[in-house]
């Protein structure tokens, strides 16, 4: 029996994420994550997607976007194609790669687009891939909360302007929630330290010697 038609809404955000096939990584090394985030770099631009977040784990993956047109079909089994046969080719194997189709969740709230921005970014942490989920260098995390330079595969506004107008309390906020997630770090003094930087009232001098440079 064949899969239902997926609903498609443009400009509605998606949690997408797709598994290999039982046994199988996705990843075996960070050379076949980098093919992976320059095929989905294309993507982005061909099916007119915007990414708010990423994660890419060893079997699987996770992303939350936003598509501008209705390609997410189409994008995704585009991006999976290509991806299994440049995986193939490299590894010397044959056959399905993907578990399946892809899954996707429609982001249906502010509230569930905040905790799947947080699932994202604690997975790897959660799967102990790392110490810190800034850490993990294949998730966006790391660099919407100012640890690495800013990601090309991501848009801030998206993500930081749920969290604050100005980017350095946005970012303060943003690493205070997902902190908040992790039972190490909730009541941490670092995570109290974001939460009052950030409820400080704006300086009139910093606005506008900002909007001046």
């Amino acid at each position: 029996m064949g899969y239902p038609p997926r609903i498609e809404l443009v400009g509605h955000a998606y949690h997408v994420n797709g598994n290999a096939v039982d046994g199988c990584k996705l990843f075996r090394d960070d050379d076949d994550r980098e093919s992976f985030v320059q095929l989905l770099a294309m993507e982005l631009e061909r099916s007119e997607w915007t990414c708010i977040a990423y994660a890419l784990m060893s079997t699987h993956y996770h992303l939350l976007l936003r598509p501008r047109k209705e390609t997410l079909s189409s994008g995704f089994q585009h991006l999976h194609s290509a991806y299994a046969r440049v995986y193939n080719k490299k590894w010397g194997r044959r056959g399905a790669l993907w578990q399946r189709r892809f899954h996707d969740r429609l982001i249906e709230s502010d509230p569930q687009l905040l905790e799947t921005i947080r699932y994202i970014a604690l997975n790897a942490l959660r799967a102990n891939m790392c110490r810190e989920p800034k850490d993990h260098v294949w998730s966006s995390y790391g660099a919407a909360i100012g640890q690495f330079s800013p990601d090309p595969l991501v848009d801030e506004s998206e993500i930081l302007g749920l969290f604050g107008q100005r980017p350095k309390d946005a970012r303060l906020l943003l690493r205070a929630f997902v902190n908040e997630g992790d039972r190490r770090k909730r009541r941490s003094q670092r995570y109290l330290r974001d939460i009052s930087e950030a409820a400080k009232p704006a300086d009139p001098y910093e606005s506008s010697t900002t909007a001046a440079s």
